[in-house]
């Protein structure tokens, strides 16, 4: 196809202070920071991938995070090996022996040991 190989990750954290104005505020986010967790991928030719992820404020940096953490199963890969076999490449994103330990209730568990 292209012969095209993710050769880079930029994660951008972005934010809109809405909530000085009450933008987008409503009973039950009555104080929303709109905000976006963005990710470019840059390749060996002048295509790029962009995507991104919506959140309302706090928060946004562990989505930011967690971008991040995926970068070695992002870079070096060839995009005629993802589009040839898309379910492989979600296998292996969402897969990852250590990260797919990471979740929400993560946080949670670790607070409800803690009480006393």
């Amino acid at each position: 196809m292209y012969d095209l190989t993710v050769t880079d990750m930029e994660v951008l954290d972005v934010r809109f202070p809405t909530s000085q104005s009450l933008d987008g505020s409503d009973a039950m986010n009555p104080d929303p920071d709109y905000s976006a967790a963005y990710v470019i991928l840059k390749t060996n030719g002048s295509h790029q991938g962009h995507g991104l992820t919506f959140t309302i404020g706090r928060g946004n940096e562990i989505c930011c995070a967690a971008i991040e953490a995926m970068r070695h199963l992002v870079v070096g890969l060839r995009l005629d090996d993802v589009a040839a076999a898309p379910a492989r490449f979600w296998r292996n994103i969402t897969g990852d022996s250590q990260l797919r330990w990471v979740g929400p209730t993560k946080a949670r568990c670790t607070w409800r040991r803690a009480r006393w």
